[in-house]
């Protein structure tokens, strides 16, 4: 049975950017994975090996993410939001509860670039956001994080 929880936030910033993915947020509308592989990092974690026993949707995860969101984009503090690191975002429940659909609503309306991984093919109804985020919302933001991240880098290695 999938329990509906209620988080006390939604988007977790990085400490450091992720050099191998380049986000600097992650979004989990879900916890744990129905997926339940063998490989998943989150079995080494305090939920254990059944991953699937204690599944959850974070049901007021888009309310958490418009309202999240709008801080950081009134800071101008854009950055791509990997989403999927610690679950499935498009697992079957996605197609009942709609969380992530509603949540890349809210990261086209605050312009964010996202990292999508997934091996799901649910992702496909979703398409046309991720096309519109990264027509309308992904390429300007794209350029101010990478050109942050480049800077960064380059600036490290020239010592």
């Amino acid at each position: 049975m999938v329990k509906e929880i209620y988080a006390k936030s939604i988007i977790n910033k990085h400490r450091r950017r992720d050099s191998w993915f380049l986000d600097d947020y992650s979004l989990n509308p879900y916890q744990l994975c129905e997926f339940n592989c063998l490989f998943c990092y989150i079995r080494g974690s305090k939920y254990g090996g059944n991953l699937v026993r204690e599944l959850a949707v974070k049901v007021n995860a888009p309310t958490l993410t418009r309202r999240e969101l709008a801080k950081l984009a009134e800071r101008r503090d854009y950055g791509f939001i990997a989403l999927s690191s610690a679950t499935e975002p498009w697992m079957h429940l996605e197609e009942r509860y709609q969380v992530t659909r509603r949540c890349l609503e809210a990261i086209l309306k605050y312009r964010f670039p996202v990292h999508c991984l997934t091996k799901s093919p649910l992702i496909l109804r979703d398409l046309d956001l991720l096309e519109q985020i990264e027509r309308g919302g992904t390429a300007p933001r794209f350029e101010e994080a990478w050109t942050r991240h480049a800077d960064h880098h380059f600036a490290l290695h020239s010592r």
